[in-house]
């Protein structure tokens, strides 16, 4: 019966080990959230400057502005792929602690059990106290979890909502770049701003 016991607690303190590790994986994630926030802060602070670049030389070729168009598109889904990658680590991370709690509880459940039909009642009174303070450090870590994970959603919708935003405007300067040439209005007004610069 002893020799159960031991092996109840070393399982109930790898578990904890494993514990451990999944909380550094969490806030390994977190801060790569966090980067890629910064980086999308950064990547609307290019686009509003880029904005205001081309209202101030409006003699821009079209061509230019398609080609920093599409730059934008392909870091835009270089870093929705990153966030694809991001939310598949996390849902990977859940279930990983989601599987480390089964079997802890298990493990608890047993101990909590066993200690009552073997154990003295102040030592049942301790490993109570240990069950209840890791099951609450549990349900803040699950907590934390989960606004991650919603922020993340956010987040991703919100990268997606610009990836369409900037797609319809490229279409958009695409088909007017096509009316443009086939009107003969493109040389038109390359000549004029080139006339007038």
């Amino acid at each position: 019966m002893s020799l159960t016991i031991q092996q109840i607690v070393l399982d109930a303190k790898n578990l904890a080990l494993k514990l451990k590790d999944s909380n550094l994986v969490a806030d390994n994630l977190i801060s790569q959230g966090q980067t890629i926030h910064r980086q999308m802060d950064i990547m609307k602070q290019y686009a509003d400057d880029i904005n205001d670049l081309n209202d101030s030389a409006g003699h821009r070729p079209h061509n230019a502005l398609i080609a920093s168009i599409q730059q934008e598109n392909r870091h835009l889904r270089d870093l929705q792929q990153e966030n694809r990658e991001l939310r598949a680590a996390l849902e990977e991370q859940q279930s990983a602690l989601e599987l480390i709690m089964s079997k802890y509880r298990q493990q608890i459940s047993k101990l909590v059990i066993d200690s009552h039909m073997n154990l003295p009642s102040m030592y049942n009174q301790r490993y109570s106290e240990v069950i209840v303070d890791q099951a609450f450090k549990i349900q803040e870590m699950a907590a934390v979890m989960g606004k991650v994970a919603e922020v993340d959603e956010i987040e991703s919708a919100r990268i997606e909502e610009q990836f369409r935003s900037l797609s319809t405007e490229n279409q958009g300067l695409r088909n007017l770049l096509e009316i443009s040439k086939k009107n003969g209005s493109l040389g038109l007004v390359l000549d004029i701003n080139e006339s007038t610069a």
